[in-house]
């Protein structure tokens, strides 16, 4: 179900959806902002006038990549045509844990060692629990800001009563606390 679906659903609001799309996009810079994207990333290797670049055989990946997504590597040699190389699957092997990608010379496209740039494209492993949490907190977030009235909480008509609610602006920022204790970041 998509995004906006499971807004609407969970908080039973009437808005369009560009309303809500844009609402949507503000929470998920925010909290880009604060906490790093989830989701595919773009890493890009080498230099060009580096001298050892030309005899590597294996890159190593800051972040593991999870070997069940999709994974884009793109080799250019500034040397050569300079023209960019999509490599298949078969022109280089995941190690480690998804940390270390070696470069084989029996593929598609073979080459003994890597060009000197490389660009992967890749989902970092463990980053699915990661998207999950990350649209619960969207949903929270987007219920918070819907259900907001200037302070007041609850209300009831027969014998009237109402309820000031708490600080929205704190409630907020422990969802986003909750969010970055997840994944093991800490807030200052």
């Amino acid at each position: 179900m998509a995004l906006i679906d499971r807004v609407k659903e969970r908080t039973g609001t009437d808005l369009s959806d560009d309303e809500l799309t844009t609402m949507i996009g503000a929470i998920t810079a925010e909290l880009d902002a604060r906490l790093g994207p989830v989701g595919e990333i773009t890493v890009e290797l080498g230099e060009p006038g580096e001298p050892d670049a030309a005899w590597q055989r294996t890159l190593r990946l800051a972040r593991p990549l999870d070997t069940g997504q999709a994974v884009t590597v793109v080799e250019r040699d500034p040397g050569d045509t300079g023209t960019a190389v999509t490599l298949s699957a078969d022109d280089y092997r995941v190690l480690h844990g998804g940390r270390t990608l070696q470069r084989l010379s029996n593929g598609s496209h073979p080459r003994a060692t890597w060009a000197p740039l490389v660009t992967i494209t890749y989902t970092p492993a463990g980053n699915a629990g990661a998207v999950a949490a990350r649209e619960e907190a969207t949903i929270k977030l987007m219920a918070l800001d819907l259900s907001y009235r200037g302070g007041l909480k609850s209300e009831r008509a027969g014998d009237y009563q109402f309820t000031l609610g708490g600080d929205p602006a704190a409630e907020r920022e422990a969802i986003i606390a909750a969010l970055a204790v997840r994944h093991g970041m800490v807030m200052a």
